[in-house]
């Protein structure tokens, strides 16, 4: 009896491997995650839109230019989740644990040079785009405390890639919901001076974002070095420098973390172009992005879980659960982009108001024609975004990583500077720049399912199919 309660057991979980019910527990929890970091954005702007326009467009571009010099370390360490899921997938588990080390070394030798230079380039940057003083005056005063945070959001991502590529991501979810519990109260006093405060404004958001940077690699940390989680893979090993490991998080993350920095950079050139319009341009294309990134960064979630997936399944050479998993991640974004069309075509203008500032609704009205408009155009490009996003997640979780980059790269810059040439030569309009950024998406999401479709990436592997040369820790 025994006997056949086991097989039925085995029998079970052999049916759900790569299936749907499989992926959703595993990525249910950074998709909440995500969610809450984005929250946690969305409610610093929410913030900062009470007080003026300007303080609203100068978080976006502020936020944006922190993202594009962390995006290198960021993509680079994220790699981390597919490496760890192949290794666990070949029972080599101290090559897992090390190739972590590996990513928090490359964190604390290569962020302080990226912040120096962020902080060097910003003004020339923001300059360049002919910023209005009273704008720029802003930017500067948010990136110069907000740069600090690409450390904290590159050590973060190493731990957390971790387990994401063992599949207990509800860690991940505990550490974000951590940041926002203490965000948002900072953030609050710091902006509008409560409790004996002076208020700070955009100044009292970035300070408050980098306090609350803080808390989840405390939380992250814990539960690496726990009894349990050592118990298992032997995380308290002493942290080498191993040169091999090193050369192949660098070989497939690397590439990760130039197509990531190289496509924001481009998305940061089409905003700084639409920012030249005009400031009711700048408000709302920074609603309607604000809006796409809250809808659009839970997507990473299930990229990060299927890729995590893929990896361990192709380590197992399992190619027929990795197909599986692949297959039930693009199910799940589909339909959730179908969810978010029908919230931004039901709900436009609830949507666009609710960062009306209170005492300038008239002088909001123009804002809010383009905001609305360019939210509509969203619904377009919605469904090939989150194609191309999924799609991206598993061929990076294969170690498809340079295709991923060069094509990715391409079309990105090609759409920015076809843009910046159209506004310059021929005086387009913000709403015929949204299009071509439509266009763009469309494109991408086009390019990535036709590699996917050449299944190509089934036969590819990071990982020595060997025995770790580390010794098994009792």
């Amino acid at each position: 009896m025994a006997s056949t309660n086991q097989k039925k057991l085995l029998n079970l979980k052999e049916n759900t491997k790569g299936s749907i019910f499989e992926l959703t527990p595993i990525a249910l929890p950074i998709f909440i995650s995500q969610a809450m970091d984005v929250f946690m954005i969305f409610s610093d702007r929410f913030f900062l839109s009470r007080l003026s326009i300007e303080d609203l467009a100068a978080t976006l571009s502020g936020g944006i230019l922190q993202y594009v010099f962390s995006t290198l370390v960021l993509g680079t360490m994220g790699q981390i989740t597919s490496l760890v899921g192949q290794y666990i997938g070949a029972k080599q588990n101290e090559k897992a644990i090390q190739t972590v080390y590996q990513g928090l070394i490359l964190s604390f030798g290569l962020t302080p040079i990226l912040i120096l230079l962020s902080q060097l380039a910003a003004p020339s940057l923001f300059l360049f785009f002919g910023h209005e003083d009273a704008l720029m005056n802003k930017e500067m005063e948010y990136y110069s405390i907000l740069s600090f945070t690409i450390l904290t959001m590159s050590v973060r991502t190493a731990l957390a890639s971790f387990f994401i590529g063992i599949g207990k991501t509800i860690i991940v979810t505990y550490a974000s919901l951590c940041a926002v519990i203490f965000n948002l109260p900072i953030t609050y006093i710091l902006v509008f001076g409560k409790f004996g405060m002076p208020a700070m404004g955009i100044k009292g958001a970035a300070i408050g974002t980098l306090i609350a940077s803080l808390f989840p690699i405390l939380i992250l940390s814990l539960k690496f070095y726990s009894n349990e989680i050592h118990s298992i893979y032997h995380t308290r090993i002493k942290p080498l420098f191993v040169k091999k490991l090193l050369n192949k998080l660098l070989r497939y993350g690397l590439p990760s973390g130039i197509e990531m920095m190289v496509n924001v950079s481009g998305f940061l050139f089409f905003t700084m172009i639409m920012y030249s319009y005009s400031a009711d341009v700048a408000a709302a294309t920074t609603i309607v992005l604000n809006w796409d990134m809250v809808c659009f960064i839970p997507l990473l979630g299930i990229a990060q879980a299927v890729g995590g997936q893929v990896g361990k399944y192709l380590g197992e050479v399992d190619k027929i659960s990795a197909l599986k998993s692949a297959n039930s991640a693009l199910k799940l974004a589909w339909i959730y982009s179908l969810l978010i069309t029908i919230v931004y075509l039901s709900f436009n203008e609830f949507l666009v108001l609710l960062f009306s500032p209170e005492s300038k609704y008239e002088s909001f009205q123009i804002v809010q024609r383009y905001a609305s408009t360019m939210l509509r155009i969203s619904c377009v490009y919605f469904f090939f975004d989150s194609t191309y996003n999924i799609l991206g997640g598993i061929l990076r979780g294969a170690g498809d990583t340079v295709w991923v980059m060069v094509v990715s790269n391409i079309v990105m810059w090609t759409c920015a500077f076809s843009i910046y040439i159209f506004k310059l030569n021929y005086g387009i309009s913000p709403l015929s720049a949204w299009w071509m950024l439509t266009a763009m998406v469309m494109s991408l999401g086009c390019l990535y399912s036709y590699r996917f479709l050449k299944k190509d990436w089934l036969n590819r592997l990071m990982i020595d199919l060997e025995p770790s040369p580390f010794p098994e820790i009792d």
